[in-house]
């Protein structure tokens, strides 16, 4: 069955923001050090002519969320996960109608990555799965099924997450943490790429944590 060609787009736009959120998360410690803040402008740039080109999409005419990304969830409370963390907002996402916040380590690795957004997912497993395959190979037709979504029903708001570590014979290509936090059309994502290095039970536990917090914005 072929998608109409605006529902084809939107997906890939959102795929494309998924690639791009993963590789926040995976920028090193040595380029983030060294990032000036004339670079930080022309990489956010690029990113934003990736997704039109890709996708053939255009600035969004949505009004961003009010709030500042970096108080969705306290500095106490990202602090209990992360240690030493700090809050730093990035604005390459916000034509797209979407607001960015990134915690960093002391040496600049973005520890958790926060956003949110409205728009027209219809349910925090969905969107956790979308954003599942800019991690998996998309030739191989088991790999989204390799992805284990765990729900968090006690949090009050339609609460899905994933913690994977890579596994190319499962089709996983790389490490991925994320909780997806939804609310009709309000959308709050969270991301690690320092999760998928704990115990996943523990991993899974903290993003609960988080997204109790994280939830209170919804």
């Amino acid at each position: 069955m072929t998608l109409p060609c605006i529902a084809v787009r939107r997906a890939n736009a959102l795929l494309f923001i998924g690639v791009a959120t993963l590789a926040l998360l995976a920028t090193g410690a040595a380029t983030a050090q060294t990032t000036r803040p004339a670079d930080a402008a022309k990489a956010a740039e690029k990113t934003a002519k990736g997704i039109r080109a890709v996708t053939g999409a255009t600035p969004a005419a949505k009004k961003l969320p009010d709030g500042d990304p970096c108080t969705i969830v306290s500095s106490a409370d990202v602090q209990k996960v992360f240690p030493g963390a700090k809050a730093e907002r990035s604005k390459r996402l916000e034509e797209y109608g979407i607001t960015e916040c990134g915690w960093k380590a002391a040496n600049g690795q973005v520890l958790l990555a926060v956003q949110e957004s409205y728009n027209g997912g219809k349910s925090a497993h969905e969107d956790a799965l979308g954003m599942a395959q800019g991690f998996t190979n998309p030739l191989d037709q088991r790999a989204l099924k390799n992805v284990r979504i765990e729900a968090f029903p006690s949090l009050g708001v339609d609460a899905a997450a994933f913690v994977e570590t890579a596994d190319k014979a499962k089709g996983i290509l790389g490490d991925g943490a994320l909780l997806e936090l939804r609310k009709g059309e309000h959308n709050i994502s969270l991301g690690s790429a320092e999760l998928p290095r704990r115990d996943r039970a523990a991993a899974l536990k903290a993003f609960e944590e988080l997204g109790r917090a994280a939830a209170k914005r919804l």
